[in-house]
């Protein structure tokens, strides 16, 4: 079982951030295309109404989260009447979800001008480009439910292949559209098309994989999960209300308060940084199912060292892309769409330390996740919000900082709320470890991170030639390892606990570079 859990751990992981790193760069001459067709105006409405669609889909409440973990056990011990009745009710439930969402959508509609500052004369008719949005949102509930059996039964890079397969063919189709009919119209309708193709495939696929998820034989979810779902509703709905005001509410202020062109040039960072965010995440996401099986078959000592290793590799991984990011993001920015769009460097600093401190977390994110404690977490989504719309909403009314309000708002929730909250929990309800051996861990790592980062701004800034893309590559990787070396001396000897056995980030990806070499019979 600890085999085949490693070989499907890695093999997700690779496949899923091979795939994002080719969507990111379709993704990047597509925005390249777009801006320079259609302009920023509407790359600014195009994030805003990303935003909203993304609050709209609170409704659905962070149940996918809760399924896939409910279907864990029965998946391991091949349970085929349990695994059909909870997809059963999840098929139903998404169903419900899209007709909500569908509602809200409409009854937004007619207070859509209320949330752009300024004349939206320039960037055609809102109403006809949300209610694109929207359909595209409602139409991805109705076969979407089926990916969830795929990532709880360690196969996601069979749902990471079909998401990059039909994203790069649907923009490959809006390029060609944008190249030679510049409409927005069709750009967002184009994407309706494939998000069908895409959950249909996912829904053949599915069928054919699972046969007896076609039977009519009507089964019932165990008194076990019922509860479960019944005492974590809460947990998730807090959850998903926390997310959705810290990481879909950004552009909506930005939009009321500055414009949208200041959400336009916000969002080219946002893309990037989204981008790699993602990739990341679906490498050292991907391996969510595998912790879930962990919990279930591995002891007490196993689990807390797994869980320090995957922390202290999220944490170099984070900050190896943020001293690059910190380096050379301007220059790209400079060479890809012009230097009227580079933000300055304290809203490039602020932006790449938040990126940082987010990664901190990704560890806690996904074993919480992992280990289903959505009910222990209940307030903690709560009261990061409230603190994160709080200072945002004051810094944009009282201050002239702009851009900076949201980003600065969003650290402020992460290092108030998020870094000591969520360990809490996982350590208490889950891990059953010491949190104050973790604390200093943390402590070290996010000391140790920002300072590295900005003595790396700090000597890229003064050795950095303009457009120069050559010199400022190799500048880059001289910050990177020289500061990525730094950083691993010492979190090594101050900050990972010493009975958790030494740890280097070189060690493990000579690890993972041979067993990749081994699959491949290299």
């Amino acid at each position: 079982m600890n085999n085949s859990r490693t070989k499907s751990a890695k093999l997700n992981s690779i496949t899923a951030s091979v795939s994002q790193f080719l969507s990111l760069g379709m993704q990047f001459i597509s925005r390249t295309i777009f801006i320079y067709t259609l302009g920023e105006a509407y790359l600014g409405l195009n994030g805003l109404l990303t935003n909203i669609l993304n609050i709209l889909s609170f409704s659905e409440l962070g149940i996918g989260a809760a399924f896939t973990f409910l279907l864990y056990k029965p998946l391991v011990i091949n349970d085929e009447h349990q695994i059909s009745a909870l997809m059963r009710i999840y098929r139903k439930t998404y169903r419900f979800i899209s007709v909500i969402i569908l509602i809200l959508g409409l009854l937004l509609m007619p207070i859509l001008p209320y949330f752009i500052h300024g004349d939206t004369k320039n960037v055609g008719n809102i109403y006809i480009a949300f209610f694109l949005f929207l359909m595209n949102t409602v139409v991805s509930y109705l076969w979407n439910y089926k990916r969830s059996i795929l990532l709880a039964d360690q196969s996601g890079y069979l749902n990471s292949l079909n998401s990059f397969i039909f994203q790069f063919f649907a923009q490959m189709l809006q390029i060609i559209f944008l190249l030679n009919w510049p409409n927005y119209y069709i750009y967002l309708a184009i994407q309706i098309f494939f998000t069908i193709a895409s959950n249909l495939q996912i829904s053949r696929l599915v069928d054919k994989k699972y046969p007896y998820l076609r039977s009519k034989e009507v089964n019932l979810v165990n008194s076990e999960s019922l509860e479960y779902l019944k005492k974590n509703i809460l947990g998730m709905m807090s959850s998903k209300l926390g997310g959705v005001i810290i990481f879909s509410t950004d552009n909506l202020l930005l939009s009321s308060f500055v414009g949208l062109v200041a959400v336009g040039k916000y969002s080219n960072y946002t893309l990037i940084l989204a981008g790699i965010t993602s990739i990341v995440g679906q490498g050292v996401g991907a391996v969510t199912a595998s912790i879930g099986n962990l919990n279930i078959t591995a002891d007490k000592y196993k689990k807390i060292n797994i869980f320090y290793k995957y922390t202290y590799i999220s944490g170099i991984i984070g900050l190896f892309i943020s001293i690059g990011l910190i380096t050379y993001l301007d220059t790209f920015i400079s060479v890809w769409i012009g230097t009227q769009y580079i933000l300055s460097p304290l809203l490039t600093w602020l932006i790449v330390i938040n990126f940082f401190i987010t990664q901190l977390r990704q560890a806690n994110i996904n074993f919480t996740n992992a280990y289903g404690l959505y009910w222990e977490q209940r307030f903690k989504p709560i009261f990061e919000a409230i603190v994160n719309l709080i200072i945002a909403i004051v810094l944009l009314k009282l201050t002239h900082l702009g851009i900076a309000s949201v980003i600065i708002a969003t650290i402020c929730s992460n290092l108030f709320v998020n870094s000591w909250w969520e360990p809490l929990i996982l350590f208490k309800y889950g891990l059953d470890g010491e949190i104050k051996q973790y604390t200093r861990f943390y402590v070290v790592q996010l000391a140790s991170g920002i300072l590295v980062i900005t003595v790396a701004q700090f000597i890229a800034q003064a050795f950095s030639v303009t457009n120069q893309i050559i010199y400022s590559t190799l500048l880059t990787l001289a910050i990177i390892f020289l500061g990525v070396f730094l950083f691993e001396f010492v979190n090594i000897f101050f900050g990972y606990p010493k009975k958790m056995g030494r740890i280097t980030f070189l060690g493990q990806l000579v690890r993972i570079f041979k067993a990749i070499s081994k699959s491949l019979n290299l």
